[in-house]
């Protein structure tokens, strides 16, 4: 397993390996001792990777509620985020507790935003699913919903616990090359 480290206001960990998603429940046991984890996705990613991730979440104790939204930009949206709000609180999850984003960027920045407000932050995992989302938004903590009148314009930065990064595409190695590229110190 290939692991780069980022050093922002809380350090944390990116995990790079392939085939990790079954052992998600673990790698997020190891950042926190939560009793409770939303786990946040789109349409498209759930059907792929859901399962997997609820079930290995659950084999490593934690309680699981899911919350899905239809994908795309447009749900990175005030509805979409008040509705992720309702779900944390419609399942008492507390401050003890964590959201875990399994997806592209859309889905990282909504739910890292909202762990960032949902009583003043809670945990915050989050797993890629694609190659953007894992050199890009699931790096640094930046989180947003979209306004009416543009892109990213309510957000916050809200650093992680941790970032999995299963690829099922590309060797490990490439992503690593990719982070020194960028510049993420590690």
């Amino acid at each position: 397993m290939k692991t780069v480290s980022v050093s922002a206001s809380r350090q944390y960990e990116i995990l790079i390996e392939r085939g990790l998603l079954r052992r998600a429940g673990e790698l997020v046991r190891s950042v926190t001792n939560a009793g409770t984890v939303m786990l946040v996705s789109d349409d498209s990613v759930w059907p792929l990777y859901g399962e997997t991730v609820q079930k290995s979440l659950a084999e490593s104790g934690f309680s699981v509620c899911r919350f899905v939204f239809p994908h795309g930009e447009n749900s990175k949206c005030a509805k979409t985020y008040l509705a992720l709000l309702n779900a944390l609180c419609e399942n008492r999850l507390t401050r003890a507790d964590a959201v875990v984003a399994l997806g592209g960027g859309v889905v990282g920045d909504l739910t890292g935003f909202a762990a960032s407000t949902y009583l003043r932050g809670i945990g915050f995992i989050q797993i890629p699913t694609t190659l953007l989302a894992a050199v890009d938004s699931s790096v640094g903590g930046k989180t947003a919903v979209d306004l009416p009148t543009g892109k990213n314009q309510a957000g916050s930065f809200y650093h992680l616990l941790r970032t999995v990064v299963i690829f099922h595409f590309r060797p490990a190695g490439h992503l690593v090359h990719i982070f020194r590229r960028t510049g993420t110190k590690y």
